[in-house]
């Protein structure tokens, strides 16, 4: 007779799953990232949220994982990095930077890209603190209302760069993006140009308003009404910046100069001018910000503003460490500052002096 072979018996699938911390956060009526704290003993929130948060755990029978009790109280060695547009070559360069300063401190990263969404953005904010990173790293273009509601009760050091949380004490790192503008503006302005325009950024970016404000500074010490400044919105990019930049030169009297939101923008700007028939930049100046690689290799090669970019990352990976080493010591920081870094102008071949009438032209309202 042939021998039976007994089959190992295997768990039934479809039975019941362990309940999770998202259960207990939809029971107790909170966020996932209060859940952790509570469970954690870092909840500084009103009694009844505390007990709301234990009562809804026992019903469920939730227990932690295995890997997340041995983390309770240790360092796990990684940091959570929040960027605006991993895409954008700024924040490219960004991030490379943070992960270099932060390897070399002995942390790895782990990158959470916000896709130029806001609300992705702030949602990523709970997700790496559930996963139990030591400090977290915002690089967006914009704080908003969501992110403030999670940051003003953050479990868990964070550092701003290239943003700043007003109201929120926490400390920052920018670049003094008004300046860098209001110093391009008055480099064409220098050069002869008087019928100027500008192709901002997001309405959503807090950058974009800052360099705006400084074009216009720029504008009135020179006593160009701000009316003759053509204004055109971009999303940041190359295809909207064409498509913004499309307009201004459809415009007459066209600018014979451009002021770009970022490099990006620029690039698109100088496509525009070459498609539609005119010589960079004898006919049109154009402009950027950031001083990404590609603005050097472009031809002409683009004047532009470098944000110092690396000097940021660096500042905030060793400013968030600090934070790190005060927090689990105990020890009270002073008031959080915001740190602002000089841009510098770069002056390239995209800018010259206006050609023709149009440096003595009319000025117009455009």
């Amino acid at each position: 007779m042939a021998a039976v072979r007994r089959r190992r018996s295997r768990p039934r699938p479809g039975g019941p799953r362990p309940p999770t911390i998202e259960d207990v956060a939809a029971r107790a009526g909170v966020s996932i990232a209060t859940v952790s704290r509570v469970l954690n003993g870092r909840q500084n929130a009103r009694p009844e949220t505390n007990r709301r948060v234990l009562e809804a755990a026992t019903a469920l029978g939730y227990r932690p994982s295995a890997p997340a009790r041995a983390l309770q109280g240790h360092a796990t060695g990684m940091l959570g990095l929040i960027m605006t547009d991993i895409s954008q070559p700024f924040y490219t360069e960004l991030a490379r930077v943070v992960e270099s300063e932060a390897r070399s401190r002995g942390y790895t990263i782990m990158l959470a890209n916000g896709g130029a969404d806001n609300d992705r953005e702030a949602a990523y904010l709970e997700a790496l603190a559930e996963r139990r990173v030591d400090g977290i790293l915002v690089a967006s273009w914009g704080i908003t209302a969501r992110h403030v509601d999670w940051l003003v009760r953050a479990p868990l050091p964070v550092v701003l760069v290239s943003c700043e949380a007003p109201g929120v004490a926490l400390p920052a790192i920018v670049a003094a993006s008004r300046d860098g503008a209001r110093e391009v503006a008055a480099h064409l302005i220098g050069l002869g140009h008087r019928r100027l325009a500008e192709i901002v950024g997001p309405a959503l970016s807090a950058a974009a308003a800052d360099r705006h404000a400084g074009v216009l500074e720029a504008l009135a010490a020179a006593g160009i009404p701000e009316r003759d400044l053509a204004v055109e919105v971009s999303g940041g990019d190359v295809a909207t910046g064409e498509a913004a930049a499309e307009e201004l030169l459809a415009r007459d009297p066209r600018p014979t100069a451009i002021v770009c939101y970022n490099d990006l923008v620029a690039l698109g700007t100088m496509r525009a001018v070459r498609a539609a028939g005119l010589r960079l930049p004898d006919d049109v100046s154009v402009t950027g910000f950031d001083d990404v690689a590609l603005a050097a290799l472009v031809h002409p090669p683009l004047t532009t503003v470098a944000q110092p970019g690396a000097e940021m990352a660096a500042w905030a990976v060793e400013r968030l460490v600090a934070e790190i080493a005060a927090s689990r010591a105990g020890v009270v920081r002073a008031a959080p500052d915001v740190v602002r870094m000089p841009c510098r102008l770069v002056v390239r071949g995209s800018t010259a002096a206006p050609s023709g009438l149009d440096a003595a032209g009319p000025r117009g309202t455009m």
